[in-house]
């Protein structure tokens, strides 16, 4: 129960500090593209950094295969539908600049 407890907490209290830093928006993933690909649409956000209300945006460390164009295959398809089941119409946080220049969502969607 003692290391239950504060890793509850930290858990609990991601969000929170997830919302306050500059770099970070909140949104609903609207649309699953591919295994690696959503569509998010914002709905808290630091508009200097973001003009539209919809953003594409790539999963951190994660490179799926791909399901059109070709490269496309049967694999690309399972990860398509394990990421709809798990993220479509889900809320997220979002890290708006990463090192790499791209949007990544980062956070497990709440």
């Amino acid at each position: 129960m003692r290391i239950i407890t504060p890793i509850l907490a930290l858990v609990l209290s991601l969000p929170l500090l997830a919302s306050g830093a500059p770099d970070e928006a909140y949104g609903r993933v609207i649309k699953v593209v591919d295994g690696d690909t959503v569509d998010i649409a914002l709905q808290d956000y630091n508009a200097s950094q973001v003009s539209e209300d919809v953003i594409r945006i790539r999963l951190a460390d994660i490179d799926t295969q791909e399901v059109r164009g070709p490269k496309a295959c049967e694999d690309g398809k399972v990860a398509s539908a394990y990421t709809r089941t798990w993220l479509q119409s889900r809320y997220a946080f979002l890290d708006l600049d990463d090192k790499t220049g791209k949007d990544l969502l980062f956070t497990v969607p709440i």
